[in-house]
């Protein structure tokens, strides 16, 4: 499926800013330490290094340190975070080489056209980030879009910071979205992690909508707003490799 990765960083940062500008003190349940003052000043620092990268195409990773990004002002915070959103959303949208080589924290992802994909991840679970904070119904993930999410948590998180978390037992994990085309098989290898796309028995298995699995897998939401067949501790430790 195609998606219109600027108009997603577009919306949901946007709607970022609108849950967490009017209470900057309010404490992120996903982030313990955080408020929604760091949040913003952590996304807006994502943002500007997308936009950084994509715009010089540097293979070095920017900074505030190297001075290729911008301090978080201690004042007019939101409008910094609007500006830095509206400055990526150009970026995104001017992307006409995907295999243009660019700087990523990910091996094997060093090109542009990883950051708008990234970028909509980012911002659209920091978002549920920020309407948790303050108290606010949590707004929809397209089904389509949270699968997506999975696949990336899979070929690009799992792999570079996940592998060493396995349980190494040789257990699997069955996901299945209820509401979208996605499913995937997790194996416990010793010192890695498998993943097969597609449907598969495993030890256990954990079945939802697309963005209650995300969100899990995430750590935005708990294991209990999910249908859990099998193995319940191989759910959990599932989740224990994506705690990032």
């Amino acid at each position: 499926m195609t998606f219109e990765w600027a108009g997603i960083v577009e919306r949901e940062g946007i709607a970022l800013a609108d849950a967490a500008g009017p209470d900057l003190a309010a404490p992120v349940p996903a982030a313990p330490g955080w408020d929604t003052a760091k949040l913003l000043s952590h996304v807006g620092l994502v943002h500007a290094r997308a936009a950084v990268v994509l715009r010089t195409g540097t293979m070095e990773r920017p900074t505030v340190e190297n001075g290729m990004l911008p301090e978080p002002p201690e004042r007019g915070l939101t409008d910094w975070y609007r500006a830095n959103l509206a400055e990526l959303v150009t970026a995104l949208a001017a992307v006409d080489d995907p295999d243009r080589p660019v700087y990523s924290f990910a091996p094997g992802h060093r090109r542009a056209g990883f950051w708008p994909r990234r970028m909509a991840h980012e911002t659209t679970v920091h978002r549920v980030d920020a309407e948790q904070a303050v108290g606010l119904p949590v707004g929809p993930i397209d089904p389509a879009l949270a699968v997506d999410g999975i696949d990336e948590l899979f070929s690009v998180f799992v792999p570079l910071a996940g592998a060493g978390r396995s349980p190494g037992d040789g257990r699997t994990v069955h996901l299945h979205a209820s509401d979208a085309d996605g499913e995937w098989l997790i194996r416990f290898d010793p010192g890695a992690v498998a993943v097969e796309v597609g449907h598969a028995k495993g030890d256990a298995a954990v079945r939802g909508p697309g963005s209650d699995l995300l969100l899990w897998l995430w750590g935005r939401l708990p294991l209990d707003r999910l249908e859990v067949f099998g193995d319940h501790g191989a759910a959990l430790a599932l989740r224990a490799v994506t705690a990032f």
